[in-house]
């Protein structure tokens, strides 16, 4: 009985020290395997050796180009004013319609005279009597029967009436108001018998031919404009004519920062434009410019718009470009070398100054 306790004792002690014994090289085991993926380099923190980026390239050359600075505008009388009474007095005659072709120094309309003519008669014979009294002062004065003082006395009297008789025949004259230029009466703006007041409007006159157009030019495509430049205006039916630049502002408008352009249109057949939009197109000085197709272009950091390009050490070089003219086709843009190898597939995957393999399109693949 003894015997047997003991040994159970034993076989017991043994399968311990096994077990603690197989445990303890788990745990050797483990902290080895943990150390080494420790110690393993990063799949990251290895050096790159793979190969540049492919891009697809083409060769593109600058040609000649004028631009053309199309602008949205609206068309204007060349001259409008607002013909305003300047006596007053009840209008007489209407000497004139709505819609009349004037030509300068027409009488538009007739105002009573009232007493003016019965004045202006009474001045003039008050006139011719002081002038007769300055006579025969001017004989006494000779013989020393009249002082110098009564002299002056009689000559400023007869230049005060001289001055009432300018003004009656200038008030006399205000009561048949005329056109200051050739145009359109447009709009009366009084009846017939109406009393009118000095400083009251009575026509709109309106000069359309020429027509003036008015545009504003952008800040930075200003430089490029000049008065006389030929200017080609189209309307919204299509329609088209020939002017020439005849103004341009020289202070930017402090809301917008353009500048205010007008130009100037003939219009023989009198048409009834003035008030309608049309679009202005302007050719500038002839220059050098690529033909791009919109989808190249691209935008920096700050959002300038440019292209991206391969240099002769096969670096990618990002160059802002400035947008002359666009239609369905492309784009032609300034601000390329004259001649440059433009990246056209795998731009977007690169970076300026990145090292790239360019592969050269054919021309079958080009086009």
């Amino acid at each position: 009985m003894l015997k047997s306790t003991t040994l159970s004792r034993k076989t017991l002690s043994a399968i311990l020290a096994a077990v603690l014994l197989l445990l303890l090289i788990l745990w050797l085991w483990s902290g080895e395997s943990r150390s080494s993926q420790v110690q393993a380099p990063a799949p990251s923190a290895s050096p790159d050796t793979s190969t540049p980026f492919r891009v697809e390239t083409r060769w593109l050359e600058a040609e000649p180009f004028q631009p053309v600075l199309t602008l949205q505008g609206q068309l204007q009388p060349s001259q409008q004013v607002e013909v305003r009474a300047e006596t007053g007095g009840r209008v007489q005659s209407l000497l004139t319609r709505e819609g009349q072709q004037i030509q300068q120094g027409t009488t538009l309309l007739q105002l009573a005279e009232d007493t003016r003519p019965v004045r202006l008669q009474q001045l003039q014979a008050e006139r011719d009597t002081r002038a007769a009294e300055l006579r025969a002062a001017e004989r006494l004065r000779d013989a020393n029967l009249l002082s110098e003082t009564d002299r002056m006395r009689l000559i400023s009297s007869l230049k005060q009436i001289e001055t009432d008789i300018a003004v009656t025949e200038l008030d006399l004259a205000h009561t048949r108001p005329i056109a200051p230029f050739d145009g359109l009466l447009e709009q009366r703006h009084v009846e017939l018998g109406e009393f009118i007041q000095p400083g009251q409007p009575l026509f709109t006159l309106i000069q359309i031919n020429p027509l003036k157009a008015v545009a504003h030019v952008p800040q930075q495509r200003v430089k490029g404009v000049v008065p006389g430049q030929q200017v080609t205006l189209e309307l919204l039916d299509g329609r088209q004519f020939q002017g020439r630049v005849s103004h341009l502002g020289s202070l930017a408008d402090p809301a917008t920062r353009t500048f205010r352009l007008e130009a100037t249109f003939d219009n023989p057949e009198q048409q009834r434009l003035a008030g309608a939009s049309a679009s202005l197109h302007i050719r500038q000085a002839a220059t050098t410019a690529h033909f791009i197709s919109l989808a190249l272009l691209s935008l920096d950091e700050r959002g300038q718009p440019g292209i991206k390009h391969v240099d002769e050490h096969h670096r990618v070089v990002f160059s802002p470009v400035q947008l002359l003219s666009s239609n369905t086709q492309g784009a032609w843009v300034a601000g390329l070398p004259p001649r440059v190898q433009l990246i056209t597939l795998g731009g977007g995957f690169v970076a300026a100054g990145e090292t790239v393999t360019p592969v050269l399109q054919t021309t079958r693949e080009q086009h």
